[in-house]
């Protein structure tokens, strides 16, 4: 047939056919047929593809024209096509189709036929296509996906209907086959893993642990099964086993409830010692095995005081880090795991122990993540700056949480739940029953964390959650940065027991555009943003905030510069970029370097203004980080005199360049050895 692709997949897959084996999954991301567009019948398998561009997953249609500003990217449908062949022996299994996301609705077919639709646009799906299949014969999987532009009046009314960044079209998120038993673990409860691990009550001294198992029997019979759990520490150990036999009536789910005690468990400690155990659900019948599930456990009590802050296992434990955006430059959302791990590894090296995953749902990988080296997480439903009042868009929203809060309820890292952000920013309806309602459900569908919100107004949605989080952005949108801390002492002092954090403060920049005036103050929506004023805005920001222990957590708006196709300031249209990292996730600015300074123990020097190459006066004031003592400036080998500081701030005013090429370098010593940072200026005059 002209233009398909077959793929075969072979026993060398390793899928297990046999009575008694269990699950097994084959990625579903390379070789698709794309098109972006409608097409009529794009779903029959005798379409002609062979024009259509070929992808590989994860991929979105807006990774160029959602980052080059104009608010003019596409947005509407395009299709997915990809074609394979399952071989006859893998009949009697059920197969299941997962797709990590997609942007914003999708409809799934197979071969010809419409087996589900999927409304939003960040969290995981999955359709049982068991009874579309055919074993021995090619089959066709096709995707319609659509980001058209949720409007008030749209037939999908989704969340978010409007936001500061480009909402990405595609499957922009990993896809895959899972093949398993007629009677197995769900894999349908809202794409969650069909475990949840509820830690009722720990201490130092002992773990109460509840393990619910949602167990699906897709076969024609009631069938007795055996539900064991096996609780392993970090080397494997057995730590607990406990096993309940249920019977499953046929076409039925049955969620089993175990509990279990750890006494004297070895606590996850966020950064500390994020120690995790492993939870093994297996079923059995007959003492066949028919499918197991690997879950992390990872024990820790915590709470927040309205005065004294976060704590962690029963001691006080600062929340200072990043909100992040699932964004890359000339990937948009396509991102990899790859580029998850890269980035987790700027933010373990900044120091931050916190992130605020905004204002959506991430890739799995991140969450993983995030429990490996106990980060902690605030993850939130994208209820961002409008709703609509519709049954639909109520419906949607529930839909979204109950999916954000299922698919991750085991990680560890996962403490906070936010509901919503900004949510009064755009004119509408009023959202305080809409939040109530969302409040509600996240309480009842895990009553174990909290609940939170992002807030920049104060209404009375400020009240709802357990927790809140406020963003501002004094010395940036408006007023001074040093009012921020005089406007959170009022705010404290008008309400004493509710706990408030900062959510999103920061201001733009560019590593293209430079002040010798740090403390002048940029217009936000010019195309001016220079570097030094970023830099001296967290300076005073961190120590407003720093000083202030009632302040329960604060993240950095934003970690990375990221797309926003409607922005046109700065030095490039179609990015927002308060950022401490560039959009290419490679330049780190100077801001980056101030909260490493502070929080990263680890001994550094650092030249700000290093990018500020060319320069129009020969007399200038030179700032370093360090976290020594004492730091010496060299400029063309000259020693510019040794300066102390207690706030890691080192100044150096009217250093001389001379005409021409100037080489600059810090020296410091910490314990007992030498670090140094260097950079090369050119003066003009």
């Amino acid at each position: 047939m002209k233009g398909l692709l077959v793929f075969i997949f072979t026993l060398s897959m390793t899928i297990g056919s046999t009575e008694g084996s269990t699950r097994s999954s084959i990625p579903l991301n390379q070789s698709w047929k794309f098109h972006k567009g409608d097409t009529p019948q794009a779903y029959v398998l005798s379409l002609d593809d062979a024009q259509w561009k070929t992808v590989c997953l994860p991929h979105t249609w807006n990774n160029l024209d959602g980052e080059d500003g104009g608010n003019n990217y596409y947005r509407g449908p395009a299709w997915y096509r990809k074609t394979f062949l399952l071989p006859k022996n893998y009949s009697g299994k059920r197969v299941f189709v997962r797709f990590g996301a997609a942007g914003f609705v999708a409809e799934v077919y197979v071969n010809g036929k419409q087996i589900g639709q999927h409304n939003g646009g960040f969290a995981a799906f999955v359709f049982d296509i068991t009874n579309f299949i055919h074993f021995g014969k090619e089959n066709l999987i096709a995707v319609k996906v659509d980001n058209t532009f949720p409007s008030v009046s749209s037939k999908f009314q989704i969340p978010p209907l409007s936001a500061d960044f480009t909402m990405d079209g595609g499957l922009y998120r990993e896809a895959e086959l899972i093949f398993a038993n007629p009677i197995h673990i769900s894999l349908t409860d809202f794409a969650s893993p069909g475990v949840f691990i509820t830690q009722k009550h720990v201490t130092d001294s002992m773990a109460d642990v509840i393990i619910a198992t949602v167990i699906k029997n897709d076969s024609p019979t009631r069938t007795s099964v055996e539900v064991k759990i096996t609780v392993l520490d970090s080397s494997g150990k057995i730590v607990k086993q406990i096993s309940r036999r249920v019977e499953v009536p046929s076409g039925k789910s049955l969620t089993v409830h175990q509990e279990t005690q750890i006494k004297n468990p070895h606590l996850w400690d966020g950064k500390i010692n994020p120690y995790l155990y492993s939870v093994v659900v297996s079923v059995y019948h007959d003492k066949s095995l028919l499918d197991r599930v690997n879950q992390p456990l990872g024990l820790r009590y915590y709470r927040v005081d309205p005065e004294k802050g976060f704590f962690l296992d029963g001691k006080p434990y600062n929340l200072h880090g990043v909100c992040l955006h699932e964004d890359l430059k000339d990937k948009g959302r396509a991102i990899t795991n790859q580029d998850r791990r890269q980035e987790m590894k700027d933010i373990l090296d900044i120091g931050a122990t916190v992130i605020r995953f905004a204002h959506y749902q991430y890739g799995q990988e991140m969450y993983r993540l995030c429990d490996k080296y106990g980060i902690i997480v605030w993850t939130e439903v994208p209820l961002v700056n409008q709703i609509v009042d519709s049954k639909s868009f109520e419906d949607n929203a529930e839909q979204q949480l109950k999916e954000l809060i299922r698919q991750n309820y085991n990680h560890p890292s996962v403490l906070f739940w936010g509901i919503f952000n900004e949510i009064n920013n755009a004119k509408g309806p009023d959202p305080m029953t809409l939040v109530e309602k969302i409040n509600d459900l996240a309480k009842k569908e895990d009553p174990t964390r909290l609940t939170t919100a992002a807030s920049d107004d104060e209404d009375s949605t400020n009240f709802v959650t357990d927790v809140l989080g406020l963003n501002k952005y004094f010395g940036w949108y408006y007023d001074n940065v040093h009012d921020l801390g005089s406007y959170l002492d009022k705010w404290h002092e008008e309400h004493p027991d509710r706990a408030i954090g900062i959510s999103e403060y920061g201001a733009g920049a560019s590593v293209y555009q430079h002040s010798d005036d740090p403390e002048l103050k940029t217009v936000a929506r010019s195309h001016w943003h220079p570097e030094e004023y970023q830099t001296y805005f967290h300076e005073m920001s961190w120590k407003e905030i720093h000083s202030r222990p009632y302040i329960w957590f604060s993240t950095i708006w934003n970690m990375f510069d990221f797309a926003s196709d409607s922005r046109d300031e700065g030095f490039q249209p179609g990015i927002n970029d308060k950022g401490i990292i560039t959009q290419d996730h490679f330049t780190k600015k100077d801001a980056y370097y101030w909260y490493k300074v502070n929080w990263n123990p680890s001994p550094m020097v650092h030249i700000n203004s290093k990018m500020f190459t060319a320069r129009d006066a020969s007399n200038i004031t030179v700032e370093v980080y360090s976290n020594a003592s004492a730091v010496d400036l060299y400029v063309n080998g000259k020693s510019m005199g040794e300066q102390t500081s207690t706030d890691h701030r080192f100044f150096w005013k009217e250093v001389g360049l001379k005409f021409g090429e100037n080489h600059v370098k810090a020296v410091a010593m910490i314990d007992g050895k030498e670090y140094f940072d260097q950079c090369w200026w050119k003066c003009d005059k």
